[in-house]
């Protein structure tokens, strides 16, 4: 049996990781090319590699396509600025595509296909529980062997 003390000793002093907000402004992220799609990309919260909570966000100039990935996770996608063509499938068709304008929220599945590209400049948000990567449907659209 553990002792009342400890448990209070123990909470007492998780109180201040518990109660301490994080706080970013748009301003302070810095964007970065994203190696596994060519995008711009900028950690809010977390590291994306890691077993733990993450919060990025992805730039796509206008006309950017993502071709058909998969993540090994689930990953919450909120449009920010602009609007996005996103749709799922281990083929990139346009006709598939369903726009999603700012304020739409995606669920992209762990291990299910889908591709996106810009309509407009896109900036959305990725939030999940890593470790997080990039499975091309083909290999060839990977950015990372083409360099």
């Amino acid at each position: 049996m553990i002792p009342r003390n400890f448990l209070l000793a123990a909470v007492i002093g998780l109180a201040p990781a518990l109660v301490e907000a994080q706080v970013v402004t748009p301003d302070e992220l810095k964007f970065e090319r994203n190696p596994a799609t060519g995008s711009e990309i900028a950690t809010v919260m977390g590291d994306a590699s890691k077993a733990a909570p993450f919060v990025l966000r992805v730039k796509y100039p206008q006309g950017f396509k993502a071709m058909p990935h998969s993540h090994p996770i689930d990953v919450q996608v909120t449009i920010v600025s602009g609007t996005m063509l996103w749709a799922q499938g281990e083929t990139f068709d346009e006709a598939k595509m369903k726009e999603y304008p700012a304020g739409s929220f995606i669920l992209e599945k762990a291990n299910v296909p889908h591709y996106q590209m810009a309509k407009t400049p896109v900036v959305f948000q990725a939030a999940g529980t890593g470790p997080n990567g990039f499975k091309f449907v083909n290999p060839k659209d990977d950015p990372r062997k083409q360099q």
